[in-house]
């Protein structure tokens, strides 16, 4: 395929983002402008250079809507929960279940992993955030600690295998010409490879901060043994956790996923909201109601703001999105890069399987984990079938680059739902992340190599 002046601008801006992020330098001037530029050169108007700024940040807007309007939900919940003393009262039974840092974020990790394998990341964020982030804290594990080991075991571990649910080996496998269980079975060793590398060295590294004093654990005041609690808090300790439980086995049962999750969880902590608010204060309760909710969506949308046009120059790229910003036959330019690239790039199994897992990563930057699934996939059927390697594998390798890169790990606007829930800054989570996550790729990727 041939690549256009716009392809090369958009790589360009791509790099300086990554060399921007790497060096902790602010990146949404970087990101306006060449949202700007690329607008400008591909239509070849200023005028609809001009206009694609709004455009890109209201797509970039309408697509974080769902989870900007969950973590508000959630938020407003857990300010009425604290006001009434619930969260206390909620937390008695388990406050002691970590004992140190190292059980936090290791039981922390596996809790949101396991529930994310059932009713994926964004929904089991929302569900069990809210309860193990203050026994976290209380252990000693830094709140970044916290957004760390959620992110690692929840965006990377559950979601890349995506074992019960197989969404992702389902796009993959009908992208490259294989089954299902071909693409389970070759992505096993591959996800243990890349959680396991990822996940060590990323509590090694965060030990160390620990260590030099750079994280400190936040405190988490006592609550007053004399402190009288209203039936409304009581209510709330009992039946809240319990229609959480009761939402997971009702993702499970009804076979809900994705936003279908999203929506039951953000349902039903809206009508547990309204009801604790009632008990609580009555006829009086709108006053709670209307403060609750503007804390929440003045926490959500302070997370956020910075994010949407960093998102909306990212969003370009994905060819399901980029007419939405740049009009109807806007190329995809992430996905035209990765082509480019594989057809460049002499064919034999160490250069090919690098191929795919690069063009995994480049696909996810636009935040989507499973939108450069069909893409690896036809890439591993295409590269690998010429050169006689195992295709499955080769696709299952291109599976953990796109959901480790854009399901939620290495990009800001990737893992909004953990910042949002912890109230840690996306940038600062993705750089924490980095350095783990690309080595357990590197390490998938040598295991994939041996594999073939």
């Amino acid at each position: 395929m041939t690549l256009t002046v716009s392809h090369w601008i958009y790589l360009a801006v791509v790099v300086l983002v990554i060399i921007g992020m790497a060096m902790r330098r602010g990146v949404i001037p970087l990101c306006v402008i060449g949202t700007f530029v690329l607008g400008w050169v591909y239509s070849g108007h200023f005028v609809i250079g001009v206009q694609t700024l709004f455009n890109a940040s209201l797509t970039s807007a309408n697509v974080l809507l769902e989870i900007i309007l969950i973590i508000a939900i959630m938020i407003a919940l857990l300010r009425l929960l604290e006001h009434i003393g619930a969260d206390q009262l909620l937390l008695r039974p388990v406050r002691n279940l970590f004992r140190g840092p190292g059980m936090a974020f290791w039981g922390t990790g596996v809790i949101k992993g396991v529930v994310s394998a059932f009713v994926w990341p964004t929904p089991a964020s929302m569900m069990i955030g809210p309860l193990m982030i203050p026994i976290a804290l209380r252990a000693g594990l830094p709140i970044l600690g916290v957004a760390m080991a959620m992110n690692l075991f929840g965006h990377g571990i559950a979601l890349s295998g995506d074992f019960v649910i197989q969404g992702a080996p389902k796009l993959t496998s009908a992208a490259a010409g294989v089954t299902v269980m071909d693409i389970i079975r070759a992505s096993v060793p591959l996800v243990i490879a890349t959680g396991l590398v990822s996940t060590v060295i990323a509590y090694v590294l965060l030990r160390r901060d620990m260590r030099r004093g750079r994280l400190t654990a936040e405190a988490v005041p006592e609550v007053p043994a004399e402190r009288t609690y209203s039936f409304a808090a009581r209510f709330a300790a009992i039946v809240v956790p319990l229609a959480f439980l009761a939402t997971i086995a009702a993702t499970i049962v009804l076979g809900l996923r994705g936003g279908d999750a999203t929506a039951l969880i953000g349902g039903v902590s809206l009508l547990l909201f309204l009801l604790i608010a009632f008990l609580e204060h009555g006829l009086k309760a709108y006053q709670a109601v209307m403060e609750s909710l503007q804390s929440g969506f003045t926490f959500s949308i302070r997370i956020f703001a910075p994010v949407i046009p960093i998102a909306g120059f990212f969003f370009m790229g994905s060819p399901d999105i980029a007419p939405q910003i740049l009009g109807k036959g806007a190329p995809g330019y992430l996905f035209d890069l990765g082509r480019a690239l594989a057809a460049h790039v002499p064919l034999s199994a160490v250069p090919v399987a690098i191929i795919v897992v690069l063009v995994g990563v480049i696909a996810g930057l636009d935040g989507s984990g499973f939108s450069g699934l069909v893409l690896v996939g036809t890439l591993a059927q295409a590269l690998g079938t010429p050169i006689g390697v195992h295709v499955a594998v080769l696709a299952a390798l291109g599976q953990m680059g796109s959901v480790w890169s854009g399901g939620g790990t290495l990009v800001p606007w990737g893992v909004l739902d953990i910042a949002g829930v912890t109230g840690c800054s996306p940038e600062d989570l993705t750089r924490r992340n980095f350095l783990a996550v690309i080595c357990g790729l590197i390490a998938a990727t040598a295991v994939a190599i041996a594999m073939m």
